[in-house]
């Protein structure tokens, strides 16, 4: 649930990281700039439009959990930053799991994949969890 249309697959597909990087409605972080990653679970804020999904799972007898991330990073002008920010997997990567595990181990499963590329791409200095 974000406010944000997500791209496709495919879009993705067709598209150069130069591109993505210049891409305004995106943040483009230096590698060697970031200083810390952190990871924590949460439960996604309530928001009224969101009330009929997160109605349907309660009745379904399911809590939804969000993983958190935040990186702290050194920006242009060489000062601490802080972003906070939340990965959800597309339809198309959760509809195929979803017939053998449950909502919790797939976001689990997806955040830690998602940590595991962070703590590859980025220098060992970082700290991450």
């Amino acid at each position: 649930m974000t406010d944000v249309e997500p791209r496709t697959l495919e879009d993705y597909e067709q598209t150069s990281l130069e591109w993505l990087a210049a891409d305004a409605s995106n943040i483009a972080i230096p590698h060697d700039a970031v200083i810390s990653l952190f990871m924590t679970k949460g439960e996604p804020k309530f928001r009224l439009r969101d009330f009929f999904v997160w109605l349907t799972m309660r009745r379904q007898g399911h809590k939804f959990h969000v993983y958190d991330f935040e990186m702290n990073y050194r920006d242009n002008a060489n000062l601490e930053t802080r972003i906070r920010f939340y990965m959800v997997p597309l339809g198309v990567y959760f509809k195929t799991r979803r017939q053998t595990q449950t909502r919790e181990t797939i976001l689990r499963e997806y955040a830690m994949d998602a940590l595991q590329i962070f703590q590859k791409v980025l220098p060992n200095r970082i700290i991450s969890s």
